[in-house]
C-alpha cells in the first residue's frame, strides 16, 4: 500500500510518490502527468473528468465546470445536466480519477494521501478538501500548504545548507507567499500571505477586458464574469457610453478567454502577438506585446505588492535577508511576472524545473516522510496558523457588537497551545458562551464562525466568576478547545472538519492533551528554569545580575512562536548550566587540601592531557584539509555555539561570565565576561515586550494567563 502525494490544483492536478530515493510522478493511460481539473456532463454518458472534459470547455461551456477550487468553502453550485454540483463533489471526482490512475500506475492500493492546499485556505476550505478526499475513497490525515511543499522540493533539489526563502506560488486561481527558513533537517515556515482569488486566470480576464475595450465589445449572459471585475480596476479604454457595442455570449467569451490565454503563453517566446476572435461573422483583432501585457497587469501587480509587504511585516524581515526567491505554479513562469518580481525585489528568481510540478514534487517528498523512508525520515516540516483563532468577548466600550479576542495569532508555529481567563459580563450570570472564530476582523461576527461551547457558572456579581479557555491547534489543522469553570467542570469541542468515531475522538483528545502544554510549561524546560534560578539564588553582585538577564532571555526564547528560537534557547541554557556546573565543581574542590583534592587534580590533569592530544590530532586533521573530530572543552561549553557555528555568538543572545563571583581561578584561567549596559537594556526591553504581548499561557514562566477578559 502506497502513500500518495496530491497537488489538487485550480487548473491541473498531479500526484507523486517517493520511490528509490526520488519523487516519481503518476502518469495516466496516455503517459501524461498533468490531469486537468475540469468536469463535464456528456448526456447519457454522465460526467467525465480530466482531458475529456477540458476539450468541451469551448464547445459545451454550460455543461462544463472548471476552476471550482476557487470556490471551496462556499455555497456556490454548478449546474451540470439535470442537477447542481458543489465544489466538494467536483473536487471529489478529480481526486477519484487520480486515485484510480495511481492504483493502476503503481500496481497497488493507496493507503493514505497527502493533499496540498493554498496556505491561505481557511478552516472551512480545508475541511471541504478533506470531505472531497473522503468521498473519493482517500484517507487524508495531513494537508500540506502548497508553498511548504515547494520548500521541501527546493530542499531536495538545492541541498541542505542554511537558507532563507521566499516562495512565490502563483497558480491558475490562487496566489500564496511564504517566508521559509531552512536549517539542519528542519524547514520552518515563518509567515504566510496570499489571496485565494488571484491567479493566472485573472491575467486571462485582464487581457480579455483589454480586447473588449479595444473593439467595443461587452460581455453578457455570463453567470460569473471576471472581466467585469477587472474592467472596473483597469479602466482606460477608448469606448464611451455612445459607442456602438457588440455583446458576447457565454460561449464567445469562453473562446475569448482561450485566445487570451494562448496569446499570453506565446509571449514567452515572442515579443509580439495578435488576438483574433470572430463574433457574428466579424473578425475582431488586437495586438499584444510584452510591454503592453505588463501594463495591462498593473492592477494585479499592485495587489501582489501589498501581499509582499504584508508577508515581510509579519516575518519581521527584509528583502536583503532572503537567500532565494523560489517560483512555483504554472503562472509564475510568465515573463511579465518574472520581470515584475525582479524589479520589485531586486533578485533573480529561482526556477525549479517545470514550475507547475514543483508542489506535487514536494507532496511526493512528504509522502515519503509519512512512510518513514530511511533517506528522508529525519526531515521536519513545520507550518503556521494562516489565520488568527479567537473567541468572542465584550470589550466594555459601550459598543453593542462583540469583538474577537485573539487566542492563537496568525503565523504562529504549529502545534500551538494557549489559555485565557474569561469572566462574566452580567450580574448573576448562570452560564458563559464561548464563541470560536477564525479571521483578522475586529468584530467577531465579521470572521468565520467555527463553533461554540456553553458552560454553567455560579451566579455571582459581574466579573467575580469566570472560566479558563484552552486552545490547542495541531499541524493537521485540528482545533481542540476546552473550557473549565471554577467547579472544575470541563466542556470541550474538537473541530476536525470530519466525522469521527468515539474511538477516534478519544484518540484525538488524548493527543491534544499532550500538546496543551506550551514550551515554557514542559517538564524538561521547567527543570532548566529551576536550575537557572538556583544559580541566581546562590550568586551576588554583578554575576547575579547577569544570570537574571539570562533567565529573562531564556523565558523570552521559550515564549517565541518560532521553533528555531525555542530550540536555540533550550540548547543554550543546557550548555550554560553544564559550564557553570563544571566551574562550580573545580572551584569548590580548590578550597580543600585533603587527599581527595589530589586525586581530583590528577584526574583533571589526565583530562587535559587527553584534550591536548585530541586538539593536536584536530590540528593534524586541519593540516590535511579535514575537520577535527571534537573541540576543546572550553569551546564546546560556550553558550550560543552550535556544531555549524563554532565561532562567534548569536546577536540575540546575552554574554555571560562564570558562575562564581567574577574572579579568575587558578584552575580554569577564564576571564569574566560582563554584560554591557546596552545588553542589559536590550534584555530589559525584551522582557517588557514579552510581558506586554504575552496574553498567551506560554508567555509567562508560571503558565498563568496575562489577565482576565470578559466573555459572554
Amino acid at each position: 500500500m502506497a502513500v500518495l502525494g496530491i497537488d489538487l490544483g485550480t487548473t491541473n492536478s498531479l500526484a507523486a510518490v517517493w520511490e528509490d530515493g526520488k519523487v516519481r510522478f503518476v502518469e495516466d493511460g496516455h503517459g501524461q502527468v498533468l490531469f486537468p481539473s475540469v468536469v463535464s456532463f456528456v448526456g447519457e454518458a454522465g460526467l467525465v473528468a480530466g482531458p475529456e472534459a477540458k476539450g468541451r470547455i469551448l464547445t459545451h461551456r454550460r455543461e462544463t465546470a472548471s476552476s471550482f477550487k476557487r470556490f471551496m468553502g462556499t455555497d456556490k453550485t454548478y449546474q451540470l445536466g439535470d442537477r447542481a454540483y458543489t465544489p466538494i463533489e467536483l473536487s471529489a471526482m478529480i481526486l477519484e480519477r487520480i486515485r484510480r490512475n495511481a492504483e493502476y500506475f503503481l500496481g497497488e492500493g493507496i493507503e493514505e494521501a497527502v493533499i496540498t492546499v493554498p496556505a491561505y485556505f481557511n478552516d472551512k476550505q480545508r475541511n471541504d478538501t478533506k470531505k472531497a478526499a473522503k468521498i473519493a475513497g482517500l484517507k487524508v490525515e495531513r494537508l500540506v500548504n502548497e508553498p511548504s511543499a515547494a520548500a521541501l522540493a527546493y530542499r531536495m533539489e538545492c541541498g541542505g545548507g542554511d537558507a532563507t526563502l521566499l516562495v512565490f506560488d502563483f497558480g491558475g486561481g490562487t496566489l500564496d507567499l511564504s517566508f521559509v527558513e531552512c536549517f539542519d533537517n528542519v524547514i520552518e515556515i515563518a509567515a504566510v500571505a496570499g489571496d485565494n482569488y488571484l491567479g493566472g486566470d485573472d491575467i486571462d480576464q485582464l487581457v480579455a477586458a483589454y480586447f473588449c475595450r479595444e473593439n467595443g465589445l461587452v460581455v453578457t449572459d455570463m453567470p460569473e464574469s471576471g472581466a467585469k471585475r477587472w474592467e472596473r480596476e483597469a479602466e482606460g479604454g477608448q469606448k464611451t457610453e455612445d459607442s456602438p457595442q457588440t455583446c458576447l455570449t457565454a460561449a464567445e467569451y469562453a473562446a475569448l478567454i482561450s485566445c487570451a490565454e494562448a496569446a499570453k503563453c506565446r509571449l514567452e517566446q515572442e515579443r509580439e502577438t495578435e488576438i483574433a476572435l470572430e463574433v457574428g461573422g466579424i473578425c475582431y483583432r488586437a495586438k499584444l506585446t510584452d510591454d503592453l501585457l505588463f501594463e495591462i497587469c498593473m492592477p494585479l501587480f499592485a495587489k501582489i505588492k501589498k501581499l509582499f509587504l504584508h508577508l515581510l511585516k509579519d516575518a519581521g524581515a527584509h528583502v536583503s535577508d532572503l537567500t532565494d526567491l523560489v517560483m512555483v505554479g504554472g503562472s509564475s513562469r510568465l515573463g511579465v511576472v518574472k520581470r515584475f518580481l525582479t524589479e520589485l525585489l531586486g533578485k533573480e528568481p529561482v526556477v525549479l524545473g517545470e514550475t507547475d510540478k514543483v508542489v506535487a514534487m514536494g507532496a511526493g517528498v512528504y509522502a515519503g516522510i509519512r512512510t518513514r523512508k530511511e533517506d528522508i525520515r529525519d526531515m521536519l516540516l513545520t507550518d503556521v496558523c494562516p489565520f488568527t483563532l479567537g473567541v468572542e468577548v465584550w470589550r466594555g466600550t459601550g459598543d453593542a457588537q462583540n469583538a474577537l479576542l485573539p487566542m492563537i495569532e496568525r503565523n504562529s508555529t504549529l502545534p500551538m497551545s494557549t489559555c485565557q481567563h474569561l469572566v462574566t459580563v452580567h450580574d448573576f450570570q448562570s452560564e458563559i458562551r464561548v464563541g470560536i472564530y477564525q479571521g483578522e476582523e475586529y468584530y467577531a461576527k465579521d470572521n468565520l464562525f467555527l463553533g461554540e461551547i456553553i458552560i454553567p457558572v455560579c451566579p455571582k456579581p459581574a466579573g467575580q466568576e469566570g472560566v479558563d479557555v484552552y486552545f490547542t491547534y495541531d499541524i493537521n489543522g485540528i482545533l481542540y478547545v476546552e473550557v473549565v469553570n471554577s467547579q472544575n467542570v470541563h466542556e470541550h469541542i474538537l473541530l476536525a472538519g470530519q466525522e469521527l468515531s468515539r474511538a477516534e475522538l478519544a484518540q484525538y483528545q488524548k493527543k491534544m492533551k499532550q500538546l496543551m502544554l506550551p514550551p515554557i510549561m514542559r517538564k524538561e524546560n521547567q527543570e532548566l528554569l529551576a536550575g537557572l534560578r538556583e544559580y541566581y539564588e546562590n550568586s551576588v553582585g554583578v554575576q547575579r545580575e547577569q544570570i537574571g538577564w539570562f533567565i529573562n532571555w531564556f523565558v523570552t526564547g521559550l515564549q517565541s512562536k518560532r521553533l528555531r528560537a525555542v530550540t536555540h534557547a533550550v540548547e543554550t541554557a543546557k550548555n550554560q548550566l553544564a559550564m557553570w556546573k563544571e566551574q562550580e565543581e573545580r572551584s569548590e574542590e580548590a578550597l580543600f587540601d585533603g587527599e581527595l583534592k589530589q586525586q581530583l587534580l590528577q584526574g583533571w590533569e589526565e583530562d587535559e592531557e587527553w584534550e591536548e592530544e585530541d586538539t593536536q590530532g584536530g590540528s593534524d586533521a586541519e593540516n590535511k584539509g579535514e575537520e577535527p573530530d571534537v573541540w576543546n572543552r572550553e569551546h564546546r561549553l560556550e553558550p550560543g555555539n552550535a556544531e555549524d557555528e563554532p565561532t562567534g555568538k548569536r546577536e540575540d543572545e546575552p554574554e555571560l561570565g562564570n558562575a562564581e563571583n567574577g574572579t579568575e581561578t587558578a584552575e580554569n584561567g577564564r576571564e569574566t565576561q560582563e554584560l554591557t549596559r546596552e545588553d542589559t537594556a536590550a534584555g530589559e526591553n525584551a522582557a517588557q515586550t514579552a510581558e506586554r504581548d504575552g496574553n498567551m499561557t506560554e508567555g509567562r514562566p508560571d503558565g498563568r494567563p496575562a489577565g482576565d477578559r470578559e466573555g459572554e
